[in-house]
């Protein structure tokens, strides 16, 4: 004979008022009263929890589920049963306990359904174990992989150190020889090499330089020392560094920017290296006795809710084709650091921080870069 506590398709006890049957489902179903006492359980539910009808027809649901039980009262029981009669369909995970003892995690749906002509809640359960054993290996995997870029990260930091300190010896002393500070050096082509010593070294150092940056970025873990800073005085900074090499090229740096008139909260140092790293390539493509203007503003992003800064940097040089263009556009947008130099580098910095690098060109009409990013950033970088 049948137990009539188990529901089956040939029991018209299994068959709620609008004919919901418990026994059609593949998934454990359990049957519960709106303060959680189980009202029936279908075959599934019996083989989940490891035990017969008997023991869980009229229990509290929260004997078998973690997190369902509690006294009157208790604030997290009645969260959870009130995410239970909500009717939306959400899962909830939670952790369901064999009379054996094993727990194991699972998923549950609820549904309101009247069953037997009285209001209840239709749970459905579903075992997720093999999921949450797969989250693990996942979760396992990115932090080894996030130790290794760390450690990655370290290594290079290091060699760069170890490589600063002999570079810079390098070029401090070909440019004594190259200037000839104690004296001529006698043969005049020493001074050329002397040049060339210089000018290799310091090629070396953006090299390494650059190197940092890049693995930092790809890495996702570059720190962000977020403070207040005032954009005026980052551009001043800028162009100072970069007057030599425009002096070279007989190209003027010019900005509208006035002291204080745009404050921004943000990792000031790396956006001076990536704001510099736009105004070297500005020079380096120019023409002889170019210009270079640069000029920024500050707009509301109403779909946002904040102030960007808005930096032009545009140059009077001989331009990109079309072609050229977006091919270039298109490595800054996949943030692809290893092409396109510094421009690429400061297209994935702008993406990290929430903000955008796009350029504008026409040949012979020169090219602008403009950099859009948030005027007060919390210091989380952007995945």
């Amino acid at each position: 004979m049948d137990d009539p506590a188990v529901p089956s398709p040939q029991s018209d006890k299994n068959r709620d008022t609008q004919g919901v049957d418990l026994g059609l489902s593949p998934d454990p179903l359990l049957c519960l009263s709106p303060d959680g006492t189980v009202l029936a359980a279908n075959v599934r539910a019996t083989e989940m929890f490891n035990c017969h009808a008997r023991l869980l027809i009229g229990a509290h649901v929260g004997a078998f589920l973690e997190g369902l039980a509690g006294e009157a009262g208790d604030p997290s029981a009645q969260r959870l049963l009130r995410v239970l009669e909500s009717d939306d369909g959400s899962p909830i995970e939670t952790v369901a306990h064999r009379l054996t003892g094993e727990s194991i995690p699972v998923e549950v749906t609820a549904m309101r359904q009247d069953f037997q002509s009285k209001p209840a809640i239709i749970v459905a359960l579903r075992d997720i174990t093999n999921r949450k054993k797969s989250e693990r290996v996942l979760t396992n995997a990115k932090e080894t992989a996030e130790r290794a870029n760390f450690a990655k990260l370290d290594f290079l930091s290091q060699l760069s150190h170890e490589l600063r300190t002999p570079l810079s010896a390098i070029i401090g002393f070909g440019e004594v020889m190259r200037d000839e500070m104690f004296g001529p050096l006698g043969v005049k082509i020493y001074q050329t090499y002397a040049a060339d010593i210089c000018k290799s070294g310091r090629q070396l150092a953006d090299v390494v330089e650059r190197i940092i940056d890049v693995a930092s970025l790809e890495g996702r873990m570059a720190v962000a020392h977020t403070r207040s800073a005032d954009l005026a005085e980052i551009m001043d900074r800028i162009l100072a560094a970069q007057a030599a090499a425009a002096a070279i090229q007989g190209v003027r740096l010019n900005h509208d920017l006035r002291r204080g008139s745009i404050p921004v909260v943000l990792d000031d140092e790396t956006l001076e290296k990536m704001i510099g790293h736009v105004v070297e390539n500005a020079i380096k493509y120019n023409r002889f006795g170019g210009k270079v203007d640069i000029s920024a503003r500050v707009q509301h992003n109403a779909e946002r809710d904040l102030d960007q800064v808005i930096l032009r940097i545009g140059d009077n040089g001989m331009g990109f084709s079309t072609d050229k263009l977006r091919q270039l556009q298109r490595s800054i947008d996949s943030n692809q650091q290893q092409t396109n130099g510094g421009l690429s580098l400061c297209g994935a910095f702008l993406h990290l921080i929430g903000g955008s690098l796009s350029i504008s060109s026409a040949p012979n009409l020169g090219t602008t870069a403009t950099l859009t990013f948030p005027q007060r950033y919390d210091g989380r970088w952007r995945p």
